[in-house]
């Protein structure tokens, strides 16, 4: 693995991350939406990326481009310059039109040296190899400043990501259910672990800090849940609204 990924060193002492930018104010994963989060003060960015069919990786919650973009189809099997022409901000808000599906690569140099990156690997398709092999590349040659994470979901795509970047800081996701994550970490070598909201209980909290990761929290938008976590320990929180969250939190204070 080229020189790149490495262990993020937390920037601050409890990480205000913008979930897919700053979402609640701009169209999520947009490059209007992760300016306008590191405007608000985020820390970092948290986004997701997938491949196109023809092996770029581009900026993309959805399998598909029907609900964020004027288009239709599965990513997968979409050209980069034909996702490139549809419009991915006008169904946010008219002000938004003409704003495009994101690369990588355009991320990358948007963050670099003003805030980190949490990069979601999103692998339904039986592709973890590839996309993990494409994100690679990219990350070699972004020639990032800033704390870099790389999580998903998939575990597949997590063993991938350590066969592709032997050196990056890996985090596990989890909506649902914790299980498996200790085993994880001793095959995997995790530097985090990012719960739902929902998963973040004392016990799984309790655990995260006995296998000595960090904890990400995600999505949390009440200032009241940010301060209780904030007092628990957790090392970040990922938010739809980072300038909302960060004046909550402080007019609590």
């Amino acid at each position: 693995m080229p020189a790149g990924p490495r262990s993020p060193s937390a920037p601050a002492p409890l990480l205000c991350i913008g979930h897919r930018g700053a979402s609640a104010r701009a169209p999520e994963n947009t490059l209007a939406s992760f300016e306008a989060a590191i405007g608000d003060g985020a820390d970092g960015l948290e986004f997701d990326v997938r491949l196109t069919r023809d092996g770029v990786p581009i900026v993309l919650h959805d399998a598909t481009v029907d609900r964020t973009t004027s288009g239709r189809g599965i990513v997968a099997a979409l050209d980069l310059a034909r996702i490139r022409r549809l419009d991915a901000g006008s169904w946010f808000a008219p002000r938004f039109r003409g704003e495009r599906v994101p690369t990588l690569a355009e991320t990358l140099d948007l963050a670099r040296g003003r805030c980190g990156v949490n990069i979601e690997l999103k692998s339904e398709t039986g592709d973890a190899a590839r996309l993990a092999r494409a994100v690679a590349g990219v990350i070699a040659g972004a020639r990032f400043r800033g704390w870099m994470v790389i999580s998903s979901f998939s575990r597949p795509a997590l063993f991938a990501a350590r066969a592709a970047m032997p050196r990056a800081a890996l985090g596990w996701l989890a909506s649902r259910s914790a299980r498996g994550l200790r085993a994880g970490h001793v095959a995997l070598g995790l530097w985090s672990f990012h719960p739902h909201l929902r998963l973040a209980t004392r016990r799984r909290l309790r655990l995260a800090r006995d296998l000595r990761l960090r904890v990400l929290v995600w999505p949390v938008n009440d200032w009241r849940a940010a301060r209780r976590l904030a007092a628990a320990g957790v090392d970040g929180l990922m938010t739809d609204d980072p300038a909302g969250l960060r004046a909550g939190i402080e007019s609590a204070s």
